[in-house]
């Protein structure tokens, strides 16, 4: 038998404790696998993001506002170190430095809404992987090299076959929320449910759509989420963007 390293341990042990009432819903099951990650690794925040075959990214569960905020800010850009590791299917690290020299203003939105100075990427174990994504972040860029890799394998095979077992042990159900529902994942829907509408109102295509509200979120200094929940909530118009129609 095959015993689980002290850090698997820890990570088992957190998970297994009984959660607060809003984190109970098997929907909330990718922010608890985040925060045991937290508790088991000497990481200061996490954050688990699913990478589809039609490039979509969406966020599943992160261990507070912050390592949520991460996410958004990579998916605005629309590149970063999780999107590295599901293209390379291995673990990366990235200090600031890094970030930095691979997509400057991805580092100075990080350095400029977050207190994270670094990052370790990492998919998750087959099935899931590589089209899971585990982002592991720091405020020390020095925490990063000295946390023990085998120790982040551990947790990885434990949140794998977490998420694995949660996903076969749901009855299909028609309505029943799993963990690729939770509340990251519903507000990014909107994100493609805003896509439409200028895909609609524009006559564009999805990704020049999608490239017109990232557009506005730079222009505004905003998250692409932000602009997409103001658009479907009609809080903001289509012409609020400033895009000219096609004749």
């Amino acid at each position: 038998m095959i015993v689980p390293g002290p850090a698997a341990q820890r990570f088992v042990a957190e998970l297994d404790q009984l959660p607060p009432p809003e984190l109970r819903g098997p929907e909330m099951l990718a922010v608890r696998l985040a925060r045991a990650a937290v508790a088991a690794l000497p990481v200061d925040g996490a954050g688990l993001s699913i990478h589809d075959m039609e490039g979509h990214r969406t966020p599943i569960g992160a261990s507070d506002p912050v390592a949520s905020q991460a996410e958004r800010l990579q998916f605005t850009h629309g590149d970063g170190p999780a999107l590295r590791a599901h293209d390379d299917g291995v673990a990366i690290a990235f200090d600031q430095a890094a970030i930095a020299r691979n997509w400057p203003e991805l580092h100075e939105s990080l350095i400029g809404e977050t207190d994270f100075h670094a990052v370790l990427s990492v998919p998750l174990l087959p099935p899931l992987g590589p089209l899971v994504v585990l982002d592991l972040y720091v405020r020390d860029a020095d925490a990063l090299p000295a946390t023990d890799r085998e120790d982040v394998a551990d947790v990885t095979i434990a949140m794998t076959r977490a998420m694995v077992a949660a996903a076969l042990g749901a009855p299909v159900q028609e309505g029943r929320r799993g963990w690729w529902d939770g509340p990251d994942a519903l507000r990014r829907a909107r994100v493609w449910q805003a896509t439409g509408m200028v895909n609609v109102g524009f006559d564009l295509d999805t990704a020049d759509a999608l490239a017109v509200l990232k557009a506005h979120a730079f222009a505004t200094d905003r998250v692409v989420d932000d602009v997409a929940d103001d658009l479907v909530a009609g809080r903001m118009g289509l012409d609020d963007l400033h895009v000219p129609r096609r004749h």
